[in-house]
């Protein structure tokens, strides 16, 4: 049975999710050629179906297109996760509200390659998933990370995510190959 589409989100314009390690902020124009040199790192490839190469011109669309779009549809509150005392662009993490009237909210991210073993994942899906579940009125946030994604998985359950099991062929790579997913989830119930 197909449910209705979710109505509209009126998003905030900016947050203010920080933990004093990592802030998580709207993107901007200036961002492009971060965003282009981290999505055009082969691992970032590896795991996100991502044009290959990423080029400056994706990245500048990414930034001052698809996310303003998606943020004033309320499809989506995609930001970029920037160190908190220099700025410095570490990754994304977004929040997918597509699912909105059933209470479910989904987040994903990315690690620049600069970035990567620091934490950076985990304290941005916590911070996102917090938000959600507290000042959206998500009851679920959920999560999915390939099967092979070892790093993904151990940064969600580093964010207080539950793995429920894995989804099969749940979706498609850049090839457009089915891939097995392994679902992660939050509740409103469990602890921050």
């Amino acid at each position: 049975m197909a449910h209705p589409p979710s109505p509209p989100v009126d998003l905030p314009d900016e947050p203010g999710l920080t933990d004093g390690v990592v802030s998580l902020r709207r993107w901007r124009p200036t961002d492009a050629a971060d965003v282009a040199r981290a999505c055009d790192d082969p691992l970032t490839a590896r795991w996100l179906p991502l044009p290959c190469p990423y080029t400056l011109i994706d990245g500048a669309f990414y930034v001052e297109v698809l996310t303003p779009q998606l943020w004033a549809d309320g499809e989506a509150a995609e930001q970029a996760v920037v160190d908190a005392v220099t700025g410095e662009l570490l990754g994304a993490c977004g929040l997918k509200l597509r699912q909105r009237s059933l209470g479910v909210g989904e987040v994903g991210y990315w690690t620049a390659p600069w970035a990567r073993g620091r934490g950076v994942a985990s304290r941005a899906a916590r911070l996102v998933a917090t938000w959600g579940l507290s000042e959206l009125g998500l009851s679920r946030v959920e999560l999915y990370a390939e099967v092979g994604n070892e790093a993904s998985q151990r940064a969600a359950l580093r964010a207080g995510f539950v793995r429920e099991g894995v989804a099969r062929a749940a979706r498609r790579d850049r090839y457009g190959v089915a891939q097995d997913m392994v679902l992660l989830s939050r509740t409103a119930d469990d602890p921050a």
